[in-house]
């Protein structure tokens, strides 16, 4: 069917209906030879310019051309089926719920899945052909050759899809196929937490294989996150100038500073429109943090051996316990419910506000020297 070969040059099709004139001969000069052809012919009306979609190749920069292979394809609309009933029975929770919709249109219009891909590395695919073209599919070279008798086998030189390969993961890692201790405690996994742009290209396919090979989910909630954007809110592009170096952010404003960031910014449904001056905001909690543990130490207050709240007379101390209660509670509540951000600010508001602007001032003449004994070991009983 294919009248180009591998270097786009003419070759004769099946039908045999390619002029010899033109075999061997380049697609661009073969293309001018057909035109002065109508022309002499006496054929050719007018020639005019037209703007058309023309795909080109991302490093050659050469027009891409329409090319008829053999390739290796998987009945994905068979396994998707198992993968939408998944999420529809509550087996898995998808976080935001808004997502579900999306999920359900891509899997229940789901195409065959072309797995095999021409390069280098990858999982080569366990397909041989001997001479005849039959193909023989087997775990190994020795396996295919039991197969096929006497008959000389070649192997495809094909790769998987590095999607098909990555979608084993939650099982692979672990030693599947064999049944071991590791697998069966790890496997199916809590939550997997995956950006929303490869909800199709990983999370789908890991959910498809998954239960396949497993018969059963391959994790419970499937959370998924926005994109780091420009402070503009627009995508990050080398062309355009506007990428943040995580590194260089680092370099001057701690790594602290940057996860702390990225995890109050990170708002169910929302993409983190990534501005250096909240990066340096954070930077200053840091310090205020850093700040306030140099208070502890300078004034005797260490780490307590226990989460049990010491008992407290003085109201000043119990104000900071049931603070310190109620922010628990709220943490214990955004972390279940997947609201990162919402714990990231619940940390901050007490740190900075409860802790720091209030309780260490207001501690501090307890904590001084020739103040009363017995309330300054309570003091950092409780602070510790």
């Amino acid at each position: 069917l294919n009248m180009l070969d591998a270097e786009a040059k003419l070759v004769q099709t099946s039908d045999g209906l390619i002029p010899p004139d033109y075999l061997g001969l380049d697609r661009f000069e073969a293309r001018g030879k057909v035109i002065d052809a109508i022309d002499e012919a006496g054929l050719l009306e007018k020639i005019e310019d037209r703007v058309i979609q023309t795909p080109y190749g991302d490093r050659s920069g050469v027009v891409i051309e329409p090319w008829l292979t053999d390739q290796w394809y998987v009945d994905a609309e068979t396994l998707a089926r198992p993968a939408i009933e998944a999420v529809r029975s509550g087996a898995i929770k998808v976080v935001p719920e808004s997502w579900t919709k999306t999920y359900y249109n891509w899997l229940e219009n789901i195409q065959p899945w072309c797995v095999s891909r021409q390069l280098w590395w990858g999982h080569q695919i366990p397909a041989w052909f001997d001479e005849d073209g039959e193909v023989y599919v087997a775990e190994d070279e020795a396996g295919a050759q039991a197969l096929a008798g006497n008959k000389k086998l070649t192997r495809d030189p094909d790769v998987l899809d590095t999607w098909f390969s990555s979608a084993l993961w939650p099982f692979g890692t672990l030693g599947w196929p064999d049944k071991n201790v590791t697998l069966d405690r790890h496997y199916p996994n809590d939550v997997l937490i995956s950006g929303f742009d490869i909800l199709f290209f990983w999370d789908a396919r890991m959910i498809m294989q998954g239960i396949h090979f497993m018969g059963e989910v391959p994790f419970k909630t499937l959370y998924l996150h926005g994109l780091v954007r420009a402070a503009d809110g627009s995508k990050m592009s080398k062309s355009k100038g506007n990428t943040v170096d995580p590194l260089g952010l680092i370099d001057r404003f701690g790594a602290d500073a940057l996860r702390f960031t990225l995890t109050a910014m990170e708002s169910q449904g929302r993409d983190i429109k990534l501005d250096e001056k909240r990066v340096e905001g954070y930077r200053n909690f840091a310090t205020k943090l850093w700040n306030a543990a140099r208070f502890a130490q300078g004034n005797g207050i260490g780490a307590s051996s226990t989460i049990e709240a010491p008992k407290a007379e003085l109201a000043v101390n119990r104000w900071i316990i049931a603070e310190t209660v109620k922010t628990v509670q709220a943490l214990d509540l955004a972390i279940a419910d997947l609201r990162y951000d919402e714990a990231a600010n619940t940390i901050y508001h007490f740190v900075w506000a409860s802790f720091c602007d209030w309780y260490i001032e207001l501690t501090k003449p307890l904590l001084a020297e020739g103040a009363d004994e017995a309330q300054a070991a309570e003091t950092r009983a409780v602070a510790g």
